[in-house]
């Protein structure tokens, strides 16, 4: 009898646990029921939006760039060949749906790299060949 009541009394005990830690995990989760996770996605959202801005920011560079005649074509061409990479990169860490901080910098420093590239492309004094060099 002792036995069955001292059953009977871990398995209320237990059972009382679970409920304790059931509802104290589901309070820590927020209005919108993500909890925790609202925060990834908020910082995940602001890490995609300042790497698409630098991004955006590197591409106007370097098609301005070409038009003045600052990048040769292949200059041009290498430069967009590592922002396709870099875009990639973001697609890659993305597949998860979240770009969490370990994946942000390293988007980060290879935009840093890129942006290092543009500036010692568009300075190193090439021009592209233009018709007045030909005709003059």
């Amino acid at each position: 009898m002792k036995s069955t009541l001292m059953k009977k009394s871990l398995a209320a005990l237990a059972l009382g646990s679970l409920g304790l830690m059931a509802s104290g995990a589901q309070a820590d989760w927020g209005r919108d029921g993500l909890g925790h996770h609202s925060h990834a996605i908020q910082q995940s959202n602001m890490f995609i939006q300042k790497i698409n801005a630098r991004q955006q920011q590197q591409m106007e560079r370097i098609q301005a760039g070409r038009h003045t005649g600052n990048l040769t074509r292949s200059e041009f061409h290498e430069l967009m060949h590592e922002q396709r990479e870099i875009r990639a990169m973001e697609q890659y860490f993305r597949a998860d749906g979240f770009i969490d901080p370990r994946e942000f910098k390293h988007l980060d420093r290879a935009l840093d790299i890129a942006s290092q590239n543009i500036r010692a492309e568009k300075h190193d004094r090439q021009a592209r060949a233009t018709y007045s060099r030909w005709f003059n």
